[in-house]
């Protein structure tokens, strides 16, 4: 009887189980704070464009003039590597709108390159919340926020660019090379669609692991065989592109153009050492005393792994302190450091948020966090109230009243506010110039207008037909001399 009981209550235990619904699996803790901190980047990369309604920094109209052709025309304007501007493309057909699709697109790619950065971490130091740092101190990075305003395409690549390591990293320490070398060679052909100082800091990245693997044997032979391999498919690719594609890989010719202003700069600019602000070169949005310290913070934790032995960390610190260093050598011209400089961020956070991993006690470890985050969030935030476009929004007002008196066939000459040039072509939609007359402009174009800033006129006006008086801008018809 009692059996009978027993089988009884265990069938109604089984249709029980049975009818209920099927229990959701719940999200890790780890998935949701990661998920948690890259919705911050998002939002706070977003609030970063949401304080104008226009497109902020050098290049912002000119990704406008790109997204917009390659709607409307189904081509570029401007020759570069496309992946970027049908990526941002494909936001604005979701959105409706070009400059909030830009917006969004941007925001989301650069909250994204949290994610690779931190399984990077992660894996090399075996701590979760070393990751979490490492998302952090991308986000509030002032070197990430002056790229994605100012270097959009550079912005993006950095998800391809930071992929790509994780990758190759994989390739020098896990047992997972075929996977992992089609991985790092999908990020890296992604990485050379999207921008050419990214793909140069890639192939840099992929050669610091190939002689550090080779001097210290780390998965030597299969490193080497994956290398080979990813090199063959590279050739190919950078061949045809260069060959077939050349409209769109022009820019790769500037890896040669790195290499010779190298060469031939001049001895007068050598001995500035690189944690000094340079002559000609814009601000940078960081303290150079500062970037020199993680620089040798980078240096001291590699020689402390290397006594201890561990090959995967000493390799790791080696390549973020020497990616580090080179970013800053002294004698990379001006034109180049700059723009070289705003990748510190990278071995940055690498080498910041491993030195954390080594703290024993975790009040320390936390402490130290805390100090890094406020130093670098002031630094971010008061890096994103200063970005703005580079013209003002009564400038913006007078191109768009102009534009319905600009005859067709017309060449805008740009005679001061050179910043404006892409807000001209985007706005009214007509050839622009430099402030050089040249007799060819008459001959290409039926009509050559000049516009000046009010108060800064070259040469007076009282001859030419004025078009157009606005609040800020004056534009002209200026004749041909006989």
């Amino acid at each position: 009887m009692k059996s009978l009981v027993m089988s009884i209550f265990n069938c109604s235990k089984l249709i029980h189980r049975l009818r209920s619904p099927a229990r959701k699996p719940h999200m890790k803790k780890e998935d949701a704070i990661r998920l948690m901190l890259s919705m911050i980047g998002f939002l706070f990369f977003l609030w970063i464009f949401a304080r104008s309604p226009l497109i902020p920094g050098v290049d912002g109209p000119y990704y406008l003039i790109q997204v917009r052709s390659l709607l409307v025309k189904g081509r570029l304007v401007y020759g570069d590597p496309p992946l970027a501007f049908y990526l941002l493309a494909l936001f604005t057909l979701l959105i409706g709108d070009v400059t909030l699709g830009i917006k969004v697109g941007v925001s989301l790619f650069c909250a994204l390159s949290t994610l690779p950065m931190y399984f990077l971490v992660r894996r090399i130091t075996g701590k979760t919340y070393t990751g979490y740092l490492a998302m952090l101190l991308v986000i509030f990075s002032a070197f990430y926020i002056r790229m994605m305003t100012d270097f959009i395409k550079n912005a993006i690549g950095i998800f391809f660019l930071l992929s790509f390591i994780y990758y190759i990293h994989n390739m020098a320490f896990t047992g997972h090379g075929s996977r992992d070398t089609l991985l790092a060679l999908l990020f890296l052909l992604l990485t050379g669609l999207t921008h050419i100082l990214d793909f140069g800091v890639a192939l840099f990245s992929l050669g610091l692991y190939l002689v550090m693997v080779i001097l210290f044997n780390a998965n030597r032979k299969s490193f080497i065989k994956n290398s080979c391999f990813i090199a063959l498919i590279l050739t190919i690719f950078v061949t045809v592109a260069l060959t077939r594609l050349s409209f769109f890989f022009m820019d790769f010719n500037k890896i040669l153009s790195f290499i010779w202003a190298i060469l031939v700069t001049p001895k007068r600019e050598l001995a500035l050492p690189p944690f000094l602000p340079r002559p000609r070169a814009p601000p940078m949005p960081i303290n150079w005393t500062v970037l020199l310290t993680i620089l040798v913070l980078g240096i001291i934790l590699s020689a402390y792994e290397w006594r201890r032995r561990r090959k995967e960390q000493f390799i790791f610190l080696s390549v973020s302190s020497l990616m580090g260093i080179t970013f800053s050598l002294p004698f990379i011209p001006t034109q180049w450091l700059w723009r070289l400089l705003l990748m510190e961020f990278i071995p940055s956070a690498y080498i910041l948020s491993y030195g954390l991993s080594l703290m024993k006690k975790r009040t320390h470890a936390v402490f130290a966090a805390v100090i890094c985050l406020v130093f670098f969030g002031v630094e971010a935030v008061e890096m994103a109230l200063n970005v703005r476009p580079t013209i003002d929004p009564v400038g913006y007002l007078d191109l768009k009243e102009m534009k319905t008196k600009i005859p067709k066939n017309s060449v805008v000459i740009l005679f001061s506010d050179l910043g404006i040039f892409y807000w001209i072509q985007y706005i009214n939609e007509v050839d622009v110039a430099g402030p050089t007359l040249s007799p060819y402009l008459w001959k290409s174009h039926s009509h050559v207008l000049g516009l000046f800033r009010k108060g800064r006129l070259p040469f007076t006006i009282d001859d030419f037909k004025v078009i157009y008086v606005g609040r800020i801008y004056i534009l002209v018809e200026i004749p041909q001399k006989a």
